[in-house]
């Protein structure tokens, strides 16, 4: 079962920026890609985010490598708990004690080392194809 009829509603502000975000990149030509991480779905922008090479907002992911993926997949999780309080709470943690020693940032690093899902592309490029095992991680 796909959760992103409730997970909109409960990540919606963080989700809102993610898309005004990912608007703003698409204007500058970077492609929009659909991804599937365990039972999410998520809106994945190729490129760096507003203030870092990955940030995830709500269920939108920006990323400059593919090596980022997961952890940011594994910041949804860690958001579930404080629903639209996150971006404040994680914002206060990060300005405060900073980035790695962010309760958050070190719960999403606990998860992204225990959770067994793989992510993977939703869909083909133009001339690609199909995305195989090689796309799984």
């Amino acid at each position: 079962m796909l959760l992103v009829p409730p997970l909109l509603v409960w990540t919606l502000p963080q989700t809102l920026a993610g898309l005004v975000f990912a608007a703003w990149r698409r204007l500058q030509g970077h492609r929009l890609e659909a991804y599937r991480f365990g039972p999410f779905l998520y809106l994945v922008v190729p490129a760096p985010g507003p203030l870092s090479p990955g940030i995830s907002l709500g269920l939108v992911i920006f990323a400059s490598t593919p090596d980022l993926l997961k952890h940011e997949f594994c910041h949804l999780v860690t958001a579930l708990w404080l629903s639209w309080l996150y971006l404040p709470v994680y914002g206060l943690e990060y300005l405060i004690i900073g980035h790695d020693r962010s309760p958050h940032e070190r719960l999403t690093c606990r998860f992204e080392r225990t959770i067994p899902w793989s992510w993977h592309r939703l869909h083909r490029r133009r001339g690609e194809e199909s995305p195989g095992p090689t796309e799984r991680r």
